[in-house]
């Protein structure tokens, strides 16, 4: 069974989520849960400061599979003109350790944090985004058969995903 835990910067449990690793191969895909738990805290106290007019609220998340930590998901509720001219949700980051991949964890994580944010708890929108390195086979399959579509934008780099929510 999955389940998510807020994680931070803050929590006792930090240092286990830094500790997950992907496979050498994968490493230029994803950044690191440490970078990634930094960047929740300064976007989120951003957000915070002002109004929402800025930056991003992200909430990130610990996967753990029958108690134990196998993996980091991190949402966000941004206003971001690269992909929408309104407040949108975006899933900010999806990461199974390298020895919990292949059972169908990160599918499962991304169905529950979708189902999240279809609850809208941060504020209306109508889209939820995402992106991934066009070299990038795993994110892009698990993406699509969630049912994100490809819109024919690179920002950054990356492949940009929809889900009309």
């Amino acid at each position: 069974m999955i389940e998510f835990r807020e994680i931070s910067i803050l929590s006792p449990e930090m240092r286990e989520c830094i500790e997950l690793r992907v496979t050498k191969e994968q490493e230029e895909f994803v950044a690191s849960n440490a970078y990634s738990l930094a960047e929740a805290y300064v976007d989120t106290k951003l957000f915070n400061e002002t109004g929402g007019e800025d930056g991003a609220y992200a909430v990130p998340f610990a996967i753990y599979e029958d108690g134990k930590m196998v993996g980091f998901v991190m949402y966000s509720y941004c206003f971001d003109e690269d992909y929408c001219d309104t407040h949108h949700y975006y899933v900010w980051r999806l990461f199974v350790d390298k020895n919990h991949q292949g059972r169908g964890i990160g599918k499962k994580a991304l169905a529950h944090v979708m189902n999240i944010i279809k609850t809208k708890p941060h504020g209306p929108a109508t889209h939820c985004y995402s992106s991934y390195d066009p070299e990038n086979k795993a994110s892009q399959a698990t993406f699509a058969a969630y049912g994100f579509k490809e819109d024919g934008r690179e920002v950054d780099g990356e492949t940009v995903a929809y889900y009309l929510l």
